[in-house]
């Protein structure tokens, strides 16, 4: 094999030519030298620079050569010319092939597209209707998102851009191709802003402008828009103008607009108290096509009008409504068909189905409502007139309807107060298999529970669930009649099943918390009503609820938050500011409670626990004068009661009025001459003041407690003991404005009395501060041994004189209490009138012995 020799010159083989062309042949060829000469040989040689960054040695073509031979080889002439050049070479890896210049890497950058010419003017009138369309889209979009200001702002903007439009192409001579929809949705869409804005007349004077221009195809029916804006002016004769154009220029194909215009027209007329005009409208209407918005006008119009016949005649179109809806027939469920069954639960709750549900509904709604309304009114008599509306009920496609409206009827009865009709009407569904049996039985629970006849109300009620076990009023009603009867857990058990059958049944959620309050099962009773205030927000009755569990769980923070909620719907309520005052009184909050209480007394005036609390506080903070003043009102609510007259004679007495005081105790003996307080206060004040008559009153106070300690005796059914008598006042004391438990309810001016004179008799009465106040005296008698006269005075202790001698003198006086042996002793038999004289005496010459003795201890002071 050769072999292959390697040379790494470059140039290597550049000068082997053939012996035809070899170089020392061209050296001696004269020709050549000749053409060097001419072409070399005249030209200044020119030095090579060092090659630098730029340039590479070692190439052919490193840097450029000039005239003269092989530079950098010395001794040598100038290179010859040759065919052969440096054919760009380079000592770094050559590019691969890529004819097709398929190479990525070696691709520069795509070149622009061309774009088009903008410049020319149809050009800039398709840029413009661009812009124009999108700013009526962004109009739409905020209108969408009720921000009608923006949208405003660019309907007018587009408005002015279509303005500019029209004027360039005017200028470039393109008014044929003018877009006339672009105009009229520019046109519409800022007429809807103006209105949308409230700005009527502008919107009127844009709708104007579309309506008078020819160029737009049914511009008529913005007419009703223009009406619309008219009736929003209050302008009801001009929008009816505008409907009747809209209506004379719709065409006859468009029914549905037809109608619509016709029915506005009519309710128009409603309002201007046309009714006739209105009457023949909504009749056109149902000449056109029946529906029963219309109908049910109709029958009002003329219920107004008192046209018995076009009543009638107005309620059988409306029967003759077809509804165009299936029946549930195709809801049927086929036991054997697995697949089909699946597919039939599906459909009942799709959107189709709903609507068809909202659409009969409707139509069961307008048709009884017509029927309650004419009812009472077409026949003499409203058992005549239900009897017909129920006949033709029956003969038409409604038939089922019949039963819910003799049910009404019974309704109608009860709002009569004809009960007993009611009763007879219900009763006739007792044999009927039907849902109206257990609504019929419902409403006879309902009646008999309101008339006290509880079992004949839960045989109703039970008859009622057994007809229908998702009967949830009647399961409350057996809850009410249980509660009635004690049995708690029973109607607990019950109403839980209500809501069972209905989670949202309003009276069973209320009455479950009632329960639970009465269990004393707090928690559960506040979840109860939690859950039906998130069903009912703003209900009083729950709101009141809510305080009153939370004040019973001593959590005043949010009883008071609840009060003050129901204060901001029903400011004026007595009762609950009473509520508040007694919680701000048992934190210790004097000041905040009186406010509450003096709220509650001016909104109502008769409530005799407010009126108590008052008089205490007044009492309290030294001021009888204030506390007269309630008292006296409360004489005047309750003058047979002889306990208000004691509680403002007291306050006279406070006062220092003694013989107003005495003028007023002596009333009472008048009126009320078995009162032994009142004789008590007598024989003290007489006594105080010197009177005669302290004797005559301390006689008959004796037989006032001897007829009552006889009386206590034949009740009790044991005589001779003394068991049975109680004090009239010794459970009651006199404490200021202390404490006070209040029942849930208000009293009466009667309420919590057990004798004729209203005192505290030591029963079970509430404990109220108006039963700590109900006996002022401490008086305990016993069997016929002597009178005290030592009493507590009932609106409290005297304030603390001052120490002066004087005072002293007096006040040492007034605390002596007379002996025993100087009171007249009242037995079985009658004392002789010389023996209440010689006591008398003695009781004057004790006085004087006592009033010398202390002159004679001060003398020798």
């Amino acid at each position: 094999m050769t072999t292959l020799i390697h040379d790494d010159d470059i140039y290597s083989g550049y000068n082997d030519y053939p012996s035809l062309f070899s170089t020392k042949d061209l050296d001696q060829d004269e020709l050549y030298q000749d053409a060097i000469k001419a072409s070399y040989a005249k030209r200044p040689i020119i030095t090579p620079k060092k090659p630098g960054t730029a340039m590479r040695l070692g190439t052919s073509s490193g840097f450029h050569r000039n005239g003269t031979g092989m530079i950098g080889r010395p001794g040598t002439g100038p290179r010859p010319m040759t065919a052969v050049r440096g054919a760009g070479y380079t000592s770094s890896s050559r590019q691969p092939f890529d004819p097709l210049n398929m190479n990525s890497s070696s691709r520069g950058p795509a070149p622009p597209l061309e774009t088009g010419k903008e410049d020319t003017p149809e050009e800039k009138i398709k840029i413009a209707e661009q812009r124009i369309m999108e700013l009526i889209e962004n109009s739409v979009q905020a209108i969408c998102e009720n921000n009608f200001r923006v949208a405003l702002e660019r309907a007018r903007e587009a408005s002015s851009r279509e303005r500019a439009l029209i004027r360039l192409q005017e200028q470039a001579g393109l008014s044929d191709s003018h877009n006339v929809d672009l105009t009229f949705a520019v046109l519409f869409n800022l007429a809807s802003q103006y209105a949308n804005n409230e700005m009527y007349t502008e919107a009127l004077a844009t709708y104007q402008a579309i309506t008078r221009n020819r160029m737009f195809s049914n511009s008529a029916r913005l007419k009703v828009n223009m009406g619309n804006i008219h009736v929003k002016m209050g302008q009801l004769p001009q929008a009816i103008k505008m409907y009747r154009m809209a209506l004379d220029q719709a065409p006859t194909a468009q029914k549905d607009l037809r109608i619509k215009i016709m029915h506005n027209i009519g309710m128009l007329f409603v309002q201007m108290g046309r009714l006739e005009e209105a009457a023949n409208s909504f009749e056109w209407v149902m000449r056109e096509r029946a529906e029963f918005k219309a109908g049910l006008h109709a029958v009002l119009c003329h219920f107004a009008l008192s046209h018995r016949d076009k009543m009638k005649r107005g309620f059988l179109e409306l029967l003759e409504v077809q509804l165009n809806i299936d029946q549930e027939d195709k809801y049927n469920i086929n036991t054997e068909d697995v697949v089909a069954n699946i597919l039939n639960e599906v459909i009942k709750n799709d959107e189709l189905s709903k609507l068809e549900k909202e659409m009969k509904q409707e139509a069961e709604k307008t048709i009884l409502t017509a029927a309650k309304l004419i009812a009472p009114v077409i026949e003499d008599t409203l058992t005549a007139g239900f009897a017909w509306c129920v006949d033709m009920i029956k003969s038409s496609a409604y038939s089922p309807l019949a039963a819910d409206l003799e049910i009404n009827k019974a309704m109608v009865f009860l709002h009569n107060r004809e009960t007993q009709l009611a009763i007879d009407t219900l009763k006739v569904f007792e044999n009927r298999e039907t849902s109206a049996n257990s609504a019929a039985s419902t409403m006879l629970s309902f009646i008999y529970f309101l008339q006290g006849e509880y079992d004949q109300a839960e045989k109703c009620a039970e008859t009622a669930r057994q007809a229908d076990s998702y009967n949830a009023a009647a399961y409350v009603n057996l809850s009410a009649c249980g509660i009635k009867k004690g049995e708690l857990e029973r109607a607990r058990e019950y109403l839980l099943c209500a809501l069972d059958s209905d989670a949202s049944h309003v009276q069973a959620l209320y009455n479950l918390g009632l329960v639970y309050k009465k269990l004393h099962a707090y928690e559960e009773a506040v979840e109860c009503f939690w859950k039906l205030r998130n069903i009912i927000r703003y209900d009083p009755q729950t709101l009141y609820q809510l305080g009153h569990l939370y004040q019973l769980i001593n959590d005043t923070d949010q009883a008071a938050e609840w009060y003050n909620q129901l204060l901001g719907i029903i400011p004026s309520d007595p009762g609950v500011l009473q509520k508040l005052g007694e919680m701000y009184d048992t934190l210790g909050d004097k000041q905040q409670a009186y406010q509450y209480y003096s709220d509650s007394y001016r909104y109502y005036p008769a409530n005799f626990e407010v009126i108590d609390w008052l008089g205490s506080y007044f009492i309290s903070m030294q001021v009888a004068e204030k506390a007269l003043i309630y008292f006296e009102r409360a004489v005047e609510l309750a003058p047979d009661q002889p306990r208000w007259r004691l509680l403002a004679a007291a306050c006279l007495r406070r006062t220092g009025q003694f013989h107003k005081a005495l003028t007023e105790y002596q009333d009472i003996h008048k009126k009320f001459p078995e009162n032994i307080e009142c004789l008590k206060f007598l024989v003290r004040l007489c006594s105080d003041l010197g009177l005669k008559e302290a004797q005559l009153y301390a006689a008959e106070l004796k037989k006032a407690e001897k007829t009552k300690e006889l009386k206590e005796r034949q009740g009790s059914g044991r005589p001779g003991t003394t068991s049975s008598r109680r004090s009239n006042s010794g459970t009651s004391s006199r404490a200021g404005s202390g404490l006070s438990i209040r029942s849930e309810h208000q009293t009466s001016p009667t309420s919590g009395r057990n004798d004729q004179q209203g005192l505290y008799n030591g029963g079970p009465v509430r404990a109220n501060r108006l039963a700590m106040l109900e006996s002022p005296l401490e008086f305990t008698p016993e069997a016929n041994t002597h009178i005290n006269t030592n009493y507590s005075d009932p609106v409290g202790p005297l304030p603390s004189r001052p120490m002066t001698s004087a005072g002293k003198k007096d006040e040492d006086f007034g605390d002596e209490e007379l002996g025993d042996d100087l009171l007249p002793e009242i037995g079985r038999r009658v004392k002789p009138r010389w023996w209440y004289r010689q006591n008398e005496l003695f009781t004057r010459l004790f006085k004087s012995r006592l009033f010398f003795s202390r002159m004679m201890s001060e003398d020798k002071r």
